[in-house]
């Protein structure tokens, strides 16, 4: 695929065939919620509580979460996330950030793979999601939290320079001192799906704290997994360029309705956190 490299807009098509045919270090970071391989393929995954549960199952209508795009033999995910993630290192630019979202179901593998590129790893960041949905199987905690690994474009002996907002996440805060890596932001409110749902949509809340911790303005942000959109509606609001890649026609048509309508500056945030 050849793909006119244009910053600002929404690309249908497979993540990998696009990031291939884009110019290396082309971007200044990478802002992603890649697949997270929650559905899989394996027969082990079933749910068996649930054809004895007949609360949940007969009277809730509860299915176990059964996306096409996230749904991988684990061999396939792991040859997946080496493939995605060589060609950021490739399209991003040296001491870019690359910020990668997960769960337990693959953070590890994500960060064993950026730790195998011999990229500096700077931090994690929790999110933590007051509002998270109850783990109805009774057997397991309840997953209340997501994971951001942020890491450099470049080999740990010699990144540098790396951008990291520290007074404008500071202003960020509730009590004006430094920001710390556990974020407690509620997950996505009914406002923010007027235009059409996503499983996954992140709330503009933690997307625009992204952006403006961790890009300048006027940079170019690519997120190859855009979904909903919401790092890019994030991005566009903070006068940052973007480029999202999403292979569903459908959620291509949610991402540009949202940007579409993007708020304004003003009504993104609270008053007090603007500057």
């Amino acid at each position: 695929m050849n793909v006119n490299f244009i910053t600002d807009q929404v690309i249908l098509g497979d993540s990998i065939e696009v990031l291939q045919s884009l110019p290396s270090a082309s971007f200044d970071h990478c802002i992603t919620d890649p697949p997270y391989n929650i559905t899989g393929k394996s027969a082990k995954r079933k749910i068996g509580w649930l054809e004895s549960n007949a609360t949940w199952k007969q009277e809730k209508k509860f299915s176990k979460i059964d996306e096409a795009w996230d749904s991988f033999l684990d061999d396939d995910y792991e040859k997946f996330t080496k493939l995605w993630l060589s060609e950021i290192h490739r399209v991003v630019k040296p001491n870019g950030n690359i910020l990668v979202f997960g769960s337990y179901h693959n953070i590890y593998r994500i960060g064993l793979t950026l730790e195998e590129m011999n990229l500096k790893i700077n931090n994690s960041i929790i999110w933590y999601k007051r509002n998270a949905f109850p783990n109805i199987t009774r057997r397991m905690l309840c997953e209340s939290t997501e994971q951001i690994v942020w890491a450099v474009n470049e080999s740990r002996d010699v990144a540098k320079n790396w951008v990291f907002n520290y007074e404008e996440l500071k202003m960020l805060t509730d009590n004006g001192k430094q920001m710390r890596n556990m974020w407690d932001i509620p997950t996505t409110p009914t406002s923010e799906r007027k235009f059409g749902k996503h499983p996954s949509q992140k709330p503009l809340k933690l997307s625009e704290r992204l952006i403006r911790g961790f890009t300048e303005p006027g940079s170019r942000i690519l997120d190859p997994f855009s979904g909903s959109g919401s790092f890019l509606v994030a991005a566009h609001v903070w006068q940052r360029g973007y480029l999202g890649i999403d292979r569903d026609p459908d959620f291509v048509k949610l991402a540009n309705r949202r940007l579409m309508n993007a708020p304004a500056r003003a009504l993104l945030l609270p008053t007090e956190d603007l500057t």
